[in-house]
């Protein structure tokens, strides 16, 4: 993967096989792909978006790009130009739902300072989260993981947060297998609106598994020499 230090915020980046542009309202189009994949929506509200739905997701993740200098991007195959998937990183809103996570990180400061920039949205300054949605042609191929690392290095490395944490609905456990494969450590449950295994639509109080990586085991992992 490419130096991170060596791109902007709003810049192309590059893992082994994909490239990572940060979605804005050009990107409409791809985000709906992807949203209306057979493997993707019944995730996310149990119903496809419509392209226009897709548009307005477009407008905030630039949004966010432009204010909170992070947001999601979509993935193409490097050889092929296919749409592979969207991912990466966005800012946590300063809000009771959130707020549940400040159980699982540790009690300095820092975990509740809030964004200098209040557009969109008042969001913590120090962690984010990170997700990824795949295209069902391209799973159980690395993509997941290869794009999961290469948003950690943004976060930790670009970014200078303190932690990346992840959430997913308890039996989505593929996407729970590229958290603990990208280092990130299980810590709990929290409950928020979702979907719940076995029961139609969603719930207010669906259990999410919650993983967390902080900045010293980043750095830890990182100055660990690879086993040849």
């Amino acid at each position: 993967m490419e130096d991170p230090s060596l791109a902007g915020a709003d810049d192309s980046r590059f893992t082994r096989r994909l490239r990572l542009e940060p979605v804005g309202p050009a990107n409409a189009s791809e985000l709906w792909a992807v949203h209306h994949d057979d493997a993707v929506w019944p995730w996310y509200g149990g119903e496809m978006p419509t392209l226009e739905q897709a548009g307005q997701w477009a407008t905030f993740m630039g949004d966010s790009w432009r204010l909170h200098g992070v947001h999601k991007w979509i993935a193409y195959d490097r050889k092929t130009g296919e749409v592979v998937g969207r991912g990466g990183l966005s800012r946590t809103p300063v809000d009771d739902d959130w707020g549940q996570i400040y159980d699982f990180l540790p009690a300095e400061p820092w975990v509740r300072v809030a964004h200098g920039v209040h557009d969109p949205f008042v969001a913590h300054a120090n962690w984010v989260e990170i997700g990824w949605a795949l295209r069902g042609a391209f799973w159980g191929r690395g993509y997941a993981s290869e794009l999961g690392r290469a948003a950690l290095a943004f976060a930790f490395d670009v970014l200078g947060v303190q932690a990346v944490v992840s959430c997913t609905v308890r039996h989505n456990v593929r996407s729970r297998a590229v958290m603990e494969r990208i280092g990130m450590r299980y810590v709990g449950e929290i409950r928020s609106r979702g979907l719940v295994e076995g029961v139609e639509g969603e719930r207010d109080d669906a259990p999410y598994a919650v993983c967390v990586l902080l900045r010293g085991d980043w750095e830890r992992s990182a100055a660990t020499p690879a086993v040849p």
